[in-house]
């Protein structure tokens, strides 16, 4: 066994058989220093991965490779995971999506879909885009569609990339790609952000739009990073993947935390088509992001993925995720009838009904006069409610209401507190 890598580089790519345009793309605009990890074979890894496998036959085998504190108080140990994650849960994850998404007999997959070797996880959704961008972005000009998550563009310039504003539709919120194609020939676009269901509005592509954006991928060879955290969260139509449309192109960050109620346990995961990009370019750069990720949240992901996968694989609907979505959907409507009551008009595609997520963006009345920053703070001021400003969403004058965090109750209650807001700037312009 060596732990050298005395092979020039490029040839972890060039000598390859399964390059993808993921790959490639990669490759061109990762920085030396992320091509260095690449092409790499850390050593701790695979000393580890050889002793175990040796300690797992012969009970003499004296295992000093390990960096932890073990066997003082072992009740409360909780070890180091594998850098890609724990076997079981890429597993759980993998047929979930096979099922979910119609990965099963698919052309590029095995006949079972997905296995492990396309998923990696890691430590929230947030930390996999980060990483991914650390391959996409580097002096890349990375496209963001028009009301994006307002976190986007500082991953993209933190990665040293400068994120630049593709509007994927219309005035009217039809799609819109021939103007999207212009804006990412003129500004050399290499990658597209995109977000569906989206934050801040809940919209959503259809099974057509969704594999026309696939072709413009596949013309312009760009690579689509596909921000799917709330995939699973569409309320009406069958759940979308634009990995089924373009997988060649496309990679996947997705997370558990919105999904089943379990943000605090940072529990993400990239999936793609090819093994290569998931299985070791992925967590080669885990590794150096974070060691490994949360092993604490992947267990309670994997005591709910257990019973989904089980229900899927039996042909019924998953059933924690399920109960979820029939609660949001009803704090959803509730919410909306509550915003029109006080002259709120929902903003973004779906202009009666959000699609998916856990949010809506809804407009500002028209007699009010002020800003979306500033009617939050007066809001605040008030101590009436909460609500993030649309603004840094790229949707000035309205605001974000996120229904996945608010009661039947408390949603009944806010029109009284819109008033009492309202009323506020009515006063104000009557004195």
């Amino acid at each position: 066994m060596s732990f050298q890598s005395s092979q020039k580089i490029e040839q972890t790519v060039e000598n390859r058989e399964d390059i993808t345009p993921l790959l490639e793309c990669a490759w061109k605009c990762m920085s030396s220093g992320v091509r260095e990890i690449i092409a790499g074979t850390p050593i701790i890894p695979a000393v580890v991965a050889r002793a175990k496998a040796v300690a797992a036959e012969n009970a003499d085998f004296i295992r000093s490779d390990q960096g932890q504190i073990m066997g003082v108080y072992p009740e409360k140990e909780i070890l180091y995971g594998p850098t890609a994650g724990l076997d079981e849960l890429r597993d759980l994850v993998a047929r979930f999506w096979s099922h979910a998404y119609g990965f099963k007999n698919m052309s590029g997959f095995s006949p079972s879909g997905l296995d492990r070797h396309n998923v990696a996880i890691v430590s929230g959704a947030t930390e996999g885009l980060s990483i991914v961008l650390k391959l996409f972005a580097p002096g890349q000009k990375v496209g963001i569609m028009r009301l994006y998550w307002s976190n986007y563009q500082n991953l993209i310039r933190g990665a040293g990339g400068t994120p630049v504003v593709v509007d994927l539709f219309d005035k009217d919120y039809d799609l819109d790609l021939e103007a999207a194609e212009n804006t990412i020939k003129t500004e050399g676009v290499t990658s597209l952000l995109i977000n569906f269901p989206t934050n801040p509005s809940g919209d959503v592509l259809s099974r057509d739009e969704s594999a026309r954006l696939a072709e413009l991928a596949r013309r312009l060879n760009l690579i689509i990073i596909s921000d799917e955290v709330y995939n699973y969260l569409r309320y009406w139509d069958e759940p979308l993947s634009m990995l089924v449309f373009a997988p060649e192109h496309t990679v996947v960050v997705s997370s558990a935390s919105k999904e089943y109620l379990i943000p605090g346990a940072r529990v993400g995961y990239i999936i793609a088509a090819n093994r290569t990009f998931a299985s070791s370019w992925i967590p080669k750069l885990i590794r150096s992001s974070s060691s490994s990720p949360n092993v604490l949240g992947q267990r309670v992901l994997i005591d709910i993925l257990r019973e989904e996968v089980e229900d899927l694989e039996r042909g019924n609907p998953p059933r924690t995720i399920t109960r979820i979505k029939a609660a949001l959907v009803r704090r959803r409507d509730l919410l909306i009838s509550r915003l029109k009551e006080k002259g709120f008009a929902l903003a973004g595609r779906n202009k009666d009904q959000p699609g998916g997520g856990i949010s809506l963006l809804a407009r500002l009345p028209e007699t009010i006069e002020v800003d979306d920053k500033t009617f939050i703070e007066r809001a605040l001021a008030l101590q009436k409610f909460s609500a993030i400003p649309g603004s840094v969403f790229g949707a000035p004058r309205c605001l974000r209401f996120g229904y996945g965090g608010m009661t039947e109750e408390t949603i009944n209650r806010l029109p009284e507190s819109l008033q009492d807001v309202l009323d506020s700037f009515e006063h104000e312009k009557v004195n």
